[in-house]
């Protein structure tokens, strides 16, 4: 079971939360004291408070296989224009070789 971040899919809760606290600018108060998420040993805090993000379940197996379907007819689409390039060009070569010749 992983963590879903986005399109993606973390195996751990800690891998999420380093993706999307780690992404976050830190910003300047009206004292001029600067304010960022940092992290402690597996935690992350800001202003000395625990951040706790939740995050909804994904399974890793299953956007390969969402990947796999999607994937999959442009492969097939990509092999049939291959094929008929190809029978097309065979095509062309013997008319061209039989065009020359005279009985």
């Amino acid at each position: 079971m992983g963590y879903r971040v986005g399109l993606q899919c973390f195996s751990t809760t800690e891998e999420a939360h380093d993706y999307v606290l780690s992404q976050v600018l830190p910003t300047v108060t009206a004292d001029g004291k600067v304010v960022r998420p940092y992290k402690n040993g597996k935690d992350w805090y800001l202003n000395e408070q625990k951040i706790n993000l939740s995050f909804p379940q994904c399974e890793i197996a299953e956007q390969i296989q969402f990947g796999v379907l999607v994937g999959a007819p442009f492969i097939v689409l990509l092999v049939l224009v291959f094929g008929i390039r190809m029978i097309k060009r065979l095509i062309e070569s013997v008319t061209e070789n039989q065009g020359g010749v005279d009985d």
